[in-house]
């Protein structure tokens, strides 16, 4: 009896170090979860950008054929709608990966200065450096990015604005210039988001998978 009781305590003192353990594993933060839901919104954004752009087009095209202006242009304020609530989800997603990352790196941090071997801590925090240097990446990208975006957001408002007051083939005549140029400016802030779900990308093959 006396060797079961020990038996029976030593496996419930196992089994409180496992749960403990998962406890501890399921608390580390992962900034990967949150760089994936980020990378996916990005994509959703450059979709949207493309959506509301063709949609802009059409109106375009609409008040040069004299076709359907009211149709054409109702599809455009629904596009960008959509973008500018997508716009919305990645400004929250790009707030929660960052504060996601600030707890992984503390975390891992602090798992470095508690290495007793000189060597391997020196080579993890090298790894650390490298790591943590990616994610700046994705800051600066985004950065970068967004100064592109801002004034092609800008006209896009206004041009919504302008259109829902006065719906007329002159009206929309009238943007043409505009509209061709902020195509052109579209192409160039797709090309910004994609330099973000690159580098998204890189940084997330760098971090630890677990």
């Amino acid at each position: 009896m006396k060797t079961l009781g020990c038996l029976l305590a030593g496996l419930m003192v196992a089994g409180a170090g496992l749960v403990q353990q998962a406890r501890a594993a399921d608390a580390k933060p992962s900034a990967m979860v949150k760089l994936s839901e980020l990378n996916s919104e990005v994509h959703m954004l450059r979709q949207n950008l493309s959506r509301t752009m063709s949609a802009l087009e059409e109106v375009k095209a609409a008040a040069a054929n004299n076709g359907d202006l009211t149709k054409a242009y109702g599809s455009f304020s629904s596009a960008y709608g959509d973008l500018e609530t997508q716009v919305q989800k990645v400004r929250e997603q790009g707030t929660a990966a960052r504060a996601r990352a600030k707890e992984h790196y503390e975390a891992w941090q602090k798992e470095l200065t508690e290495m007793q071997n000189p060597a391997l801590r020196e080579k993890a925090q090298k790894r650390f450096t490298a790591a943590s240097g990616e994610f700046q990446k994705i800051n600066d990208r985004i950065s970068d990015a967004k100064e592109k975006f801002a004034p092609l957001a800008a006209d896009l408002k206004d041009i919504n604005t302008y259109l829902k007051t006065d719906l007329s083939n002159d009206a929309v005549s009238s943007l043409s210039n505009t509209i061709w140029k902020m195509g052109g400016a579209a192409k160039s802030v797709d090309g910004k988001l994609a330099d973000v779900n690159e580098q998204i990308e890189k940084t997330m093959r760098k971090l630890p998978q677990s």
